[in-house]
């Protein structure tokens, strides 16, 4: 675990030399990349070009970090990530975040396309996230421990910061963007869910259900930097509308309703940066 560390403060090292640091920062999922191009004096360092970052295999999931500003304040961004579907080992799923946090990346917004488990929650809709369920099986944080990341046990009893939801909503409204609220069950993929798998998360509670984010928020949660998190409704899950699901769809989908995210993200990111909270959670190392 001690090489781990020394590749991610290395990777770290790197952008941080070309790219700079930041205290805010964003994960934005399939499809999603394009939410940042709002950004102003944006520069980007593909992934390929960072030692030891791995690459992401998954189509619409770009492989590159951009960075740029928002008035007055420094934004992050990882414009694609590495999932446990991929069958790659936890550290390469964790590094992104990890990388960040090294940054100086404070506060993070992860995104993702989700599956509505809701039929009052249709392609198109917007849901921050107030809490998970991991049903996929696997935790990223598993095996062996680097104290350097973060504790052994990381507290998830408020995984989403209340504050940057709420800021993310108040924004939401502001720009016309309605916000729902829910639960997200993360599945471990890279298959649908089944008709089955759908009632059973929605008869827990779920509204969504996702194959990323939740990895990403356990990483900074470790980290101790504070996490918000917005779900993209990219179709129906299974037994709950017509056709088949398809990631093309998907990916389609997102193109579509981008506009919507990063609307809210232009207004949200520097309030949440400049929040007085953040930074007495602020990331470890």
């Amino acid at each position: 675990m001690g090489h781990e560390w020394d590749v991610v403060a290395k990777a770290a090292d790197a952008v941080a030399s070309r790219l700079g640091r930041a205290p805010v920062g964003v994960v934005l999922g399939s499809g999603l990349s394009e939410c940042l191009d709002h950004l102003e004096h944006p520069q980007v360092m593909e992934y390929a070009s960072i030692p030891g970052m791995p690459r992401p295999s998954t189509a619409g999931h770009r492989g590159a970090i951009i960075r740029g500003t928002l008035g007055d304040v420094p934004v992050l961004g990882l414009c694609g990530r590495i999932h446990v579907y991929e069958g790659r080992p936890a550290h390469e799923v964790a590094m992104g975040v990890r990388v960040l946090s090294l940054l100086g990346v404070h506060s993070l917004v992860v995104t993702s396309a989700v599956g509505s488990l809701d039929p009052a929650l249709p392609p198109g809709s917007q849901m921050i996230v107030e809490d998970h369920m991991n049903l996929s099986g696997a935790n990223v944080l598993a095996g062996e421990h680097e104290p350097r990341f973060g504790p052994r046990f990381p507290d998830l009893t408020r995984a989403y910061d209340p504050v940057m939801s709420d800021i993310l909503e108040e924004v939401g409204r502001m720009v016309g963007v309605e916000l729902e609220r829910g639960i997200v069950a993360q599945f471990l993929g890279p298959t649908y869910e089944t008709p089955a798998e759908v009632r059973m998360a929605r008869t827990l509670g779920a509204r969504v259900a996702s194959m990323s984010m939740v990895p990403d928020v356990l990483v900074a949660r470790q980290r101790g930097m504070r996490v918000a998190g917005v779900g993209c409704v990219t179709n129906l899950g299974a037994g709950l509308g017509k056709g088949t699901l398809a990631h093309d769809d998907v990916l389609a989908s997102s193109a579509v309703h981008a506009a919507d995210l990063q609307s809210v993200l232009a207004g949200a990111l520097p309030r949440i940066a400049k929040a007085p909270a953040a930074r007495a959670q602020g990331a470890r190392g």
